[in-house]
């Protein structure tokens, strides 16, 4: 990609071929160092592309041809976030009165028969970054560092560029998945 990355990847959080890429999911680690985040990904299944230091050095830990687990288990429906009137009403209200775990699965395999951009992205079309940053409570992350900012906001032009994507097809991931609604709220990418 460019020299302001250094490849530092982990085979393990490859899973499969990623053939088309719609999206970027950005994500805190809940870790204080880039390091830190390195030791989990060493026994970890799940992780991100690409990770951003606190000093905003890049790091591409896994292949942009490879699938990482980044996403969650689970996917947010986008129609109930963002145009309700776009839902089907009738199937959503039959999700919604089901207990929490089953109407969170039901929403899941629902959202999932979409396509992309009417659905959230999931593992199999989008790119992950992860910036570090801890998590201090159930709703808030550390304040992202300027560097960090500046850093995600060059290599979203970067990955825009590569892929034919736009600001428009960035999320956090707390807005895809079920995550603590603070992960990279402080993010800025455009």
């Amino acid at each position: 990609m460019d020299g302001r990355i250094i490849v530092r990847r982990y085979l393990n959080l490859e899973h499969g071929r990623l053939d088309k890429v719609v999206a970027l999911v950005l994500h805190q680690t809940d870790s204080s160092t880039a390091q830190q985040t390195f030791n989990s990904y060493i026994s970890s299944q799940h992780g991100a592309h690409f990770l951003v230091d606190k000093n905003g050095q890049i790091y591409q830990t896994a292949s942009l041809l490879m699938r990482c687990y980044h996403v969650g288990k689970h996917i947010r429906s986008k129609c109930l976030e963002i145009d309700k009137p776009s839902c089907d009403s009738a199937a959503m209200a039959k999700m919604l009165a089901m207990s929490f775990s089953n109407h969170v699965k039901a929403i899941d395999a629902h959202e999932r028969a979409k396509s992309y951009p009417l659905r959230y992205p999931v593992n199999g079309d989008s790119i992950g970054i992860e910036i570090v940053g801890r998590s201090i409570d159930d709703k808030t992350y550390e304040k992202i560092t300027s560097e960090q900012n500046t850093s995600v906001q060059w290599l979203t032009g970067e990955l825009y560029s590569h892929f034919s994507i736009s600001s428009s097809d960035v999320y956090r991931h707390p807005e895809v998945s079920y995550k603590n609604r603070g992960e990279a709220a402080s993010a800025v990418w455009k």
